[in-house]
């Protein structure tokens, strides 16, 4: 799903990511919005996603399963880094094997935990074999965790690699021109790249970071800007019917949660429980995303289930006790008696200047009124939001984090495997359940889409109960387009293939 194609190539393409400035253009730690998109339009993947969430070749030509703990990739020959030389399946290998090296501590090892060694197994074949079988591994190779960059740079650059104005060396159709601190980071095209389909159409992109949305708004309906994904709920009304561009809309793989902290509140799970039965998801989808999002009841929205097992993930979505969206104050004031917190402080954490989050929070904040729960709203700048989510420290003081989401793949062991099991990157709470964790592993030594269907629906049922997370709304992908420009992805894959380099003139 894309916008009509490009016709022609632009001097100059002027772009914004409204969740701000990337810690760190590493693929290893590339974990936010911004830092995966950046990455995807310098650094192929070894699976390309397609725009419409389906996987074709990249780096690697073909793939293929011997046996089922063994997966063999043929790297596609002729590929060329920004510097000239050439690609091989040593780069392959080095690449892939820092998301299993503990002292990178790599963002995507929940991907690789069922790897037992990356080889590079002849000069354009790598061989990867698993502890069990793993179907998701394949998939994700498409997203963050399949990017391939130079070994021997990465090695020159240690710590300081994906740093700075010359920090990565890739074979993408962009090279990384400049990074200034706080203001935008400069690409330019790779005129040798491999792949014609994802030839850059714009000579230059300067990428900037307006998370304010009143700013963002202005200089979108301006023409300062280009374009932007991820625009904020809060623009959409005011660049609706704008003469110099347009708001389009897509399917996605983003949700909106409320996610507990390592608090005694977050840690709670009467107030977990409270929160999921009040709060209001109709008026959240209307009047505060202005219908660019839906009521959700789970921690992975339906956009992410298997197509091929949809009957049954929709059964066990119906099945579960939910409130209606307009929420159910009654049974959240039943609820919150039961917890022995009942009287204390709700600190929920969003991002400042973006005012869809703010205006969402005080939204929950006056529903948490009603059932006498006092939310207090603190608002965190760009790059201490962004933190947040990998760093204990940035959260401090936080019971909850409005948090946005996204999948990486259209497959909920993506988004499982960070979350309510032992070691999940984003199970803040610690919460454990030992049937939870044992069902998701049978999952994801499953080939067969029903069956694997049914164990993590099995999983949702227990994890729900108990609400690991607040699930609030599905979320659409926004895009705003200029007028003069055309092309885009209108998808989740706007975040994992060269989104920036399909974008080209209108006429």
């Amino acid at each position: 799903m894309t916008t009509p194609a490009a016709k022609g190539d632009i001097d100059t393409l002027n772009w914004d990511i409204p969740s701000g400035e990337p810690g760190s253009l590493d693929y290893a730690h590339a974990g936010d919005y911004s830092s995966n998109v950046i990455v995807a339009n310098l650094c192929d993947t070894l699976v390309r996603m397609k725009a419409d969430l389906s996987y074709a070749p990249g780096l690697a030509t073909s793939w293929s399963s011997p046996t089922p703990t063994t997966l063999v990739y043929k790297i596609r020959a002729g590929v060329k880094f920004w510097d000239g030389s050439a690609l091989t399946a040593a780069d392959v290998a080095y690449s892939l094997n820092r998301n299993i090296d503990d002292k990178v501590a790599s963002n995507n090892y929940p991907n690789f935990v069922d790897v037992s060694s990356i080889k590079a197994t002849g000069p354009l074949e790598v061989t990867v074999t698993f502890k069990q079988p793993d179907e998701l591994f394949n998939k994700e190779m498409a997203a963050t965790s399949g990017v391939v960059a130079k070994a021997d740079f990465i090695k020159k650059k240690g710590s300081s690699y994906g740093k700075g104005a010359n920090g990565v060396m890739c074979t993408g159709p962009f090279k990384l021109a400049d990074w200034k601190a706080n203001t935008s980071i400069e690409l330019v095209r790779n005129d040798a790249y491999w792949d014609k389909a994802f030839r850059a159409h714009a000579a230059r992109v300067n990428v900037s970071f307006v998370t304010d949305t009143t700013n963002l708004t202005l200089a979108l309906k301006s023409g300062q800007l280009d374009g932007a994904f991820a625009v904020p709920a809060a623009a959409i009304p005011a660049l609706t019917g704008n003469t110099t561009g347009a708001i389009h809309q897509g399917s996605g793989l983003s949700s909106y949660q409320l996610a507990p902290n390592s608090t005694a509140a977050g840690k709670d799970e009467h107030i977990r429980l409270a929160l999921s039965r009040l709060i209001d998801r109709k008026a959240l989808a209307t009047a505060v995303f202005k219908n660019s999002a839906s009521p959700l009841y789970t921690f992975v929205p339906p956009s992410g289930w298997d197509p091929e097992a949809k009957a049954v993930y929709q059964s066990a979505y119906d099945a579960l006790d939910k409130p209606g969206p307009d929420g159910d104050a009654e049974a959240a004031k039943r609820e919150l008696a039961e917890s022995p917190l009942k009287d204390s402080t709700v600190t929920i954490g969003v991002q400042a200047g973006n005012t869809t989050e703010v205006t969402a929070v005080t939204l929950i904040q006056e529903q948490a009124r009603q059932i006498g729960l006092k939310v207090v709203i603190k608002q965190l700048q760009p790059l201490q939001f962004s933190t947040a989510f990998y760093d204990p420290k940035a959260r401090a003081g936080l019971d909850f984090l409005l948090t946005e989401g996204f999948l990486s793949v259209t497959d909920p062991l993506d988004y499982l495997a960070l979350g309510p099991v032992p070691d999940g990157q984003f199970n803040w709470i610690g919460w454990n359940d030992a049937t939870t964790a044992q069902l998701i592993a049978k999952a994801r030594q499953t080939s067969d889409a029903t069956r694997r269907a049914r164990y993590i629906t099995q999983a949702q049922a227990r994890y729900e109960a108990a609400a690991w997370t607040v699930p609030l709304l599905s979320i659409n992908e926004v895009t705003y387009l200029n007028k003069r420009v055309t092309g885009a992805p209108l998808t989740t894959a706007a975040i994992f293939q060269p989104s920036l380099a399909v974008i080209g003139s209108a006429k």
